[in-house]
Order: C-alpha cells, then structure tokens, then sequence
C-alpha cells in the first residue's frame, strides 16, 4: 500500500511539475480585429490578425454606397503591420449636391 501511495505520489509531482514547465513554455496569440464599417456601423469587413501581422498586402473593400453621397476613402491608412489593438476604420464621405443653372432672359 505504501509502495503505491509513494508510485502516486511521484506521479502528481511529476504532472505538476510538467504542468509548470508548460506554462513557461506556452507562447499565447493575441489577436486583434481590424474592421472596416460604413456610416451606420454596417461592417464591410472584419478579420482578426495576429499582433505585427504584414497587413501590405491586404485588399481594401470596395467603397460602400450611400445615397445622396460620394465615398471619398477610409478615416485612416491601414498600416504596414498589424498593432496591438483593435482598428476600426470608417467609410469617408461628402454629399452630393447637384447645382442647375438656369439662364433668365435670352
């Protein structure tokens, strides 16, 4: 019974000692959302990148439509890597306004 109790007991320390070593070992993944949206926070577009993540090659969506406006770009440049934090990016836009000139007396 001893012998067993002493077979255990070698058994815990060595899963708590695995256990630890693990701990130091593991190498977490922070992940951040990089989202494009439009005027009434319709997302675009919304992916998760791993912090320092090359984001050069990244497609810019298409710009959203919005009536009685023109898209004019995005709130800010999508940078070169990934940060350490969340990004969300706005669509841009001006109004359109049509102006009609009518001659008076010919």
């Amino acid at each position: 019974m001893k012998k067993a109790i002493v077979i255990l007991a070698v058994l815990l320390s060595a899963m708590m000692f695995t256990l630890e070593i693990s701990k130091v070992q593991a190498n977490p993944i922070k992940l951040n959302k990089l989202e494009f949206v439009t005027y009434d926070m319709d997302l675009v577009y919304g992916h998760y990148f791993e912090t320092g993540a090359d984001l050069s090659q990244l497609e810019i969506p298409d710009a959203p439509e919005k009536e009685g406006y023109i898209f004019v770009g995005w709130s800010i440049e999508i940078p070169e890597t990934m940060p350490d934090y969340n990004m969300r990016i706005f669509a841009q836009y001006m109004q359109s306004q049509v102006v009609v000139y009518e001659k008076i007396g010919a």
